[in-house]
């Protein structure tokens, strides 16, 4: 028993006197979360304030480059994707599509707007709060990714889930039902309207695609024939919708050249 006790107490000196050595001193790791836990905090409220240090890392998958989120960016894990609100027109320069960002939740809001979990401040009608300009930095930090790639699920309509809301996704060999523009004008203001068109697959079965009235390429015609389309989930009130992102829309006919948000 004694020479027990005397192995014991040499080990906890011996540990002591390690911890008194800054050679030793490794700082811990700051607290990292998946996206899927976080919203999970918010599962059955309206909102919830994020109190304790949660920290998400993840590949920005959406931004604002070319209209297609205003003042919103997604970032999505291993887990799933999240939208985050943030008051800034120009996002894409500071967290460009396919860099790596961390966020460190703690302090920001968590609200279920539509049936969607976001990230932002304290909600108001139209969903989260938006973090202001001068807070990002506070709240937010991009990366150049090092040699990894931002993630894309290859999914045929009928397997559109929960699980895959604010995710990127592909549908292959599809088309639009309609010859149309991305978007339809307003005929009173002359403005482009956030607007809602139909692809289908081989198949026959059809899928929405949602368009902001901010999008660049809003006034220009959807592309012809069959083809590819990138983007992310999203979803309200019971319904499932594709948003174009990066303007991935690869098709048969050939693409105008785009322009990047201003």
């Amino acid at each position: 028993m004694k020479a027990t006790a005397c192995i014991s107490l040499l080990i906890l000196l011996a540990g002591c006197d390690r911890a008194t050595k800054p050679d030793y001193v490794v700082c811990p790791p700051e607290p990292q979360n998946s996206v899927v836990y976080l919203k999970s905090l918010c599962d059955g409220k309206s909102s919830v304030a994020v109190k304790q240090d949660i920290t998400i890392r993840g590949f920005i998958t959406a931004n604002d480059l070319y209209g297609e989120y205003d003042r919103a960016i997604v970032v999505e894990d291993g887990s799933g994707g999240i939208t985050i609100a943030a008051d800034h027109t120009s996002l894409a320069d500071l967290f460009p599509v396919g860099y790596i960002v961390t966020v460190r939740c703690n302090g920001l809001t968590l609200c279920d707007y539509g049936g969607k979990i976001q990230l932002g401040t304290t909600p108001g009608d139209d969903g989260p709060g938006r973090i202001p300009r001068d807070e990002l930095a506070r709240y937010i930090r991009a990366e150049a990714p090092a040699g990894e790639t931002r993630p894309v699920q290859y999914l045929a309509f009928d397997a559109i889930s929960a699980r895959h809301i604010d995710t990127r996704v592909c549908f292959e060999g599809v088309h639009f039902v309609e010859a149309a523009n991305w978007c339809d004008t307003d005929p009173e203001t002359h403005r482009t309207v956030t607007t809602e068109r139909q692809i289908a697959d081989a198949q026959g079965r059809t899928f929405i695609v949602r368009t902001a009235g901010t999008c660049t390429y809003a006034k220009e015609p959807v592309p012809q024939g069959t083809g590819s389309l990138y983007g992310i989930i999203d979803y309200f009130a019971g319904k499932y919708t594709l948003r174009v992102t990066n303007r991935e829309a690869f098709f048969t006919t050939a693409a105008t050249p785009p322009t990047t948000y201003p």
